[in-house]
Order: structure tokens, then C-alpha cells, then sequence
């Protein structure tokens, strides 16, 4: 009798806590990893949930007690990860600096969402829940078999996505 597929949601709650950004991340490491992404599809998994799970303890979930769900789903080209809280504010919108106050902001924090943005390739945002909100992005799918013939990852960064995350 044949195996039954294997799920292609993983859904989690946790805590309204920042440490719990770290287990977060590292459960969808796993999940990506076991649905068969390569390493760079793993690591920009990892990289933009811990953001969505950072940017929804610290400013959605003020009152402790509270919990951020978490869903990752597989998807035919992308892996999309959903982080939902309770706090009905509309998510801030992404914005470039264009003065260097805000460039100075940038340097303490406020580039998460750029990084989202960079890795998504644009594919993301939120929506209205009925209590609170679901912030999505959908991560571009690599699979490891695909990339075991391919030439190895280039070692220089990207230099657009570098000017907004480094420091002034």
C-alpha cells in the first residue's frame, strides 16, 4: 500500500515572545528543508518568517498572553509563510529613505521589511482578519535535486539590496 503524500502545510502558534522567534525559525527551517528546497530557498525561508514573527511580537502583540500563528504552505513555485496576530493595525508600508534621518533610522531598524521585499522578489503583504491581520510573502522555490548540477552560488551580494541594510 502506498505512503500517503506528505502535508504541504505546516501550521504553529506560538507565544507573543521574542524568544520564540528563534524556535519559530528554526521549525521552518526544517519544514523547508524536508519539502525538499535547496539551502539558499531554506535560508531566505528562515530569514523572512523571522521577520513576519519578530515584526508581530514586537509590534503587534503589546499585551502579553497573546499568540502569533504561523502557517507555511508549499505551493508549485514559491513557499508561502503566513504570520497572523491580533492587532487589527494596518501593516506600515515599506518605504525607501529618501532623507537621511531616515536613513539614520534605517541604520537601528526598520530594514526588515526591505529584506522581505528583496527576497519575495515583491510577493508579499497583508490581509484583514476578523480579529487582526495575516501577513503573507511567498519565498521563490528551489529544490535541492534542481540545483545539484548547477553552478555554485555567486559570493558577492547583491549591491541594491546591500545599500539599504548596511549601516550609514
Amino acid at each position: 500500500m502506498p505512503l500517503p503524500p506528505e502535508p504541504t502545510t505546516d501550521r504553529s502558534r506560538y507565544p507573543a515572545h521574542p524568544r520564540q522567534v528563534g524556535i519559530a525559525r528554526k521549525r521552518a527551517e526544517g519544514v523547508a528543508a524536508r519539502w525538499g528546497a535547496d539551502q539558499r530557498t531554506v535560508d531566505s525561508v528562515a530569514s523572512v518568517l523571522a521577520e513576519l514573527v519578530a515584526n508581530a511580537v514586537i509590534h503587534a502583540c503589546a499585551p502579553r498572553g497573546h499568540e502569533v500563528g504561523v502557517t507555511l504552505r508549499l505551493l508549485d513555485n514559491y513557499l508561502r509563510i503566513e504570520v497572523r496576530d491580533a492587532d487589527p493595525a494596518p501593516l506600515a508600508p515599506c518605504a525607501e529613505p529618501s532623507e537621511q534621518a531616515d536613513l539614520q533610522h534605517l541604520a537601528d531598524n526598520g530594514r526588515g521589511l526591505l529584506l522581505v521585499d528583496q527576497l519575495c522578489d515583491g510577493r508579499w503583504g497583508s490581509a484583514d482578519e476578523v480579529i487582526g491581520k495575516t501577513v503573507w510573502a511567498e519565498v521563490p522555490l528551489r529544490r535541492a535535486a534542481e540545483n545539484s548540477a548547477q553552478e555554485p552560488l555567486a559570493t558577492e551580494p547583491d549591491p541594491d539590496l546591500c545599500q539599504w541594510i548596511k549601516a550609514p
